[in-house]
């Protein structure tokens, strides 16, 4: 069968005009570090991230500084990574503005908090039997709990936990004393040891 002589004139016309859509999403912008937001007193933040637009990146700009790279600019997924002071108390706001070729912008605001404590252990139950060390607690931060690492002898059992600011744990080790590390988003760390304090 034929197709009619007008269709297949405005065929072509019809797939160009596919092919030349106007770019109407503004680039995604994510920020991988600092973890949490977290930030101690007296250090230098590093921030790191991303931006993606299917068209590429034109700019990154953070509180109207740009920080992407020359070598970056127009790819589709690039990165940026940039140093920010730390706050003496509270939090700062930084706004981090992405633009893609066509023009468009998104923004995300970045907010560091000031984490000045070390996270806190608290140990609910010690208990020693056969051998082996049961321990049970929970580690709390202002800002966030990064991981939990307990050591015993040379060996060093970081805890699949997910982060926040009250983490609990549970684990049972080979050994009559253990000691239950934390450590926060920053790198500010606290250790307690385990003893049994009750034998069933």
């Amino acid at each position: 069968m034929r197709g009619h002589p007008l269709l297949l004139l405005l065929l072509p016309l019809f797939l160009a005009g596919c092919g030349a859509r106007p770019d109407e999403t503004p680039p995604f912008v994510g920020v991988v570090r600092p973890s949490g937001g977290a930030v101690a007193k007296g250090q230098e933040a590093v921030v790191e991230g991303y931006a993606f637009d299917d068209t590429g990146v034109k700019s990154v700009r953070a509180g109207g500084t740009e920080v992407l790279p020359a070598e970056e600019r127009g790819k589709k997924l690039v990165r940026f990574r940039f140093k920010v002071k730390a706050p003496r108390s509270g939090e700062v706001r930084l706004t981090i503005t992405a633009e893609d070729q066509a023009g468009q912008t998104r923004s995300r605001e970045l907010v560091l908090v000031l984490d000045q404590a070390p996270p806190k252990i608290e140990l609910e139950r010690v208990e020693a039997k056969e051998g082996r060390l049961l321990i049970v607690g929970v580690a709390r931060d202002d800002v966030e709990v990064d991981r939990v690492v307990v050591r015993y002898g040379k060996t060093y059992s970081r805890l699949n936990l997910p982060r926040g600011k009250a983490v609990r744990f549970y684990v049972e080790v080979p050994a009559e004393r253990a000691t239950v590390i934390a450590v926060d988003a920053v790198g500010q760390r606290t250790e307690v040891v385990a003893r049994a304090l009750t034998k069933p």
